[in-house]
C-alpha cells in the first residue's frame, strides 16, 4: 500500500474572505454494489487557503483486492462511492456522498477529480468526484490515485481582488502628483467630459432652432 502527497493551486470565487479560512476532507470509499456501502479509508484533503483554493492531497494506494473489487464494479456498470466530511476553520463539519462509474476510474488509471463547492460564505455545500475516462475493464497502470483538488463556487467566477486593485490605483495617483509617470492617454480620452456636453449643446441648439437650420441648408 503506497502513499503520497502533493500541492496545487485552483481558482475560486469571492467568498465572505474578509480573512483566508481553511477546509479539510476525510475520504473514504466503497467498492461494494450493495444498497449500503462499506467504506475504508481512502485518505484526507487540508485546504489551507479558501481564498486561492492552494490543497494539499494525501491517499492510500489501492491494494490488488481493491483493483479486483473496482474491476468487478464496472463489470457489473457499478459506480465507486465516495464519501467526504468536510470540516471547516469555524469547526462545523459536514458529510458528502458523491459517485462515479467504476470504469471511468480504470480508464484513467485511477486520475480524478474532486471539486468542493462554497457558498458565499465560503460554507462547504457539496463534494462531488469525477474522472475523464474513458470506460474500460482493464487494469489500472498504476495503484496510486492521482487527484485534483478544485475549490470553486457555483458560477465559478474568479476572486476579483479589489484590495489589490485599490492599491495599484492609489499608487497611481500618487505617481501623477509626484509627476513620475505621464498621462499617454489622448485628446478625447482626457477631455471626453468636456466635448460631450458641448456636442449635446449644440444638437438641442440645432432643434430648437429647425428654421435656421433649413436656410442654412438652401444656402
Amino acid at each position: 500500500m503506497g502513499f503520497y502527497a502533493r500541492t496545487q493551486r485552483k481558482g475560486i470565487f469571492q467568498s465572505e474572505l474578509e480573512y483566508d479560512g481553511w477546509l479539510q476532507l476525510r475520504l473514504w470509499h466503497a467498492f461494494n454494489d450493495d444498497p449500503v456501502p462499506v467504506f475504508t479509508e481512502r485518505g484526507n484533503v487540508t485546504v489551507s487557503s479558501v481564498r486561492s483554493g492552494a490543497s494539499v492531497v494525501g491517499q492510500n494506494g489501492l491494494l490488488p483486492g481493491q483493483i479486483n473489487a473496482l474491476k468487478n464494479l464496472a463489470e457489473h456498470d457499478g459506480k465507486y462511492r465516495l464519501k467526504a466530511l468536510a470540516r471547516i476553520s469555524s469547526g462545523s463539519e459536514i458529510v458528502f456522498l458523491t459517485s462515479v462509474p467504476a470504469c471511468y476510474l480504470l480508464g484513467s488509471d485511477l486520475e480524478d477529480v474532486i471539486t468542493i463547492w462554497l457558498d458565499s460564505t465560503a460554507e462547504p455545500i457539496a463534494v462531488s468526484i469525477s474522472s475523464s475516462g474513458p470506460c474500460t475493464l482493464d487494469n489500472p497502470f498504476t495503484n496510486m490515485w492521482t487527484t485534483n483538488v478544485v475549490v470553486r463556487y457555483p458560477d465559478g467566477g474568479p476572486i476579483p481582488d479589489t484590495a489589490t486593485y485599490i492599491q495599484k490605483l492609489e499608487r497611481e495617483r500618487e505617481a501623477r502628483e509626484r509627476g513620475e509617470t505621464k498621462d499617454n492617454r489622448s485628446f478625447l480620452a482626457k477631455y471626453w467630459m468636456y466635448i460631450v456636453p458641448f456636442l449635446i449643446f449644440l444638437l438641442l441648439s440645432s432643434a430648437s432652432n429647425p428654421e435656421a437650420g433649413g436656410s442654412a441648408q438652401r444656402q
